[in-house]
């Protein structure tokens, strides 16, 4: 089994060789959800904060295999309007249907440990609902206006997207944090 990289940077590049690149629509529409799903605007693009260890404890009680398994998805009720998305491209019934089964698996506000560096299985879980969704959606047709190539549309493909975002996010999370205790 290969030895995974230390470095965030080397593991990057390591996996930017098995996805689109980072402005192909793709990874921008499997981005622009994850932001609608986590609440980001154009007017508000603070990162919620992370889950609680109280949230944390819930969550790894949590069987990942039946967030993969679990049938809450098949079902599409009315939504109501919400507070605005980051994009008005995607539909938000796809934003409240997400959440709804995170509240079925105890994840109260949709968020990821940017205070960790690494992978935790807080963040594996969230990711695999989101991607669980994303994929559903896109199978519903929600993303007509980003043109997607489907042989990319995998499993495994926007699960590494999310996760190389979500590194991104853990850098700059750390960045700001360091930023803010030296004011």
């Amino acid at each position: 089994m290969p030895k995974v990289p230390k470095s965030t940077r080397t593991l990057n590049k390591l996996i930017s060789s098995h996805i689109p690149p980072s402005q192909d629509l793709l990874c921008i529409c499997i981005r622009d959800f994850t932001k609608m799903i986590l609440g980001l605007t154009k007017n508000n693009n603070n990162l919620p904060l992370p889950p609680s260890s109280a949230e944390v404890d819930t969550a790894t009680l949590l069987n990942i295999t039946d967030v993969e398994i679990d049938s809450l998805v098949v079902e599409e009720r009315n939504i109501g309007t919400e507070e605005a998305s980051i994009t008005k491209i995607i539909p938000l019934k796809y934003k409240s249907l997400c959440l709804s089964e995170m509240a079925q698996h105890n994840i109260q506000h949709p968020t990821f440990q940017w205070d960790v560096k690494g992978q935790t299985r807080w963040d594996g879980l969230v990711i695999d609902i989101l991607v669980k969704h994303w994929l559903y959606a896109k199978n519903k047709e929600a993303f007509q206006e980003y043109p997607l190539q489907s042989d990319f549309c995998t499993k495994t493909i926007v699960s590494a997207i999310v996760e190389q975002w979500l590194r991104g996010q853990n850098a700059s999370y750390g960045r700001d944090k360091i930023t803010n205790q030296n004011l």
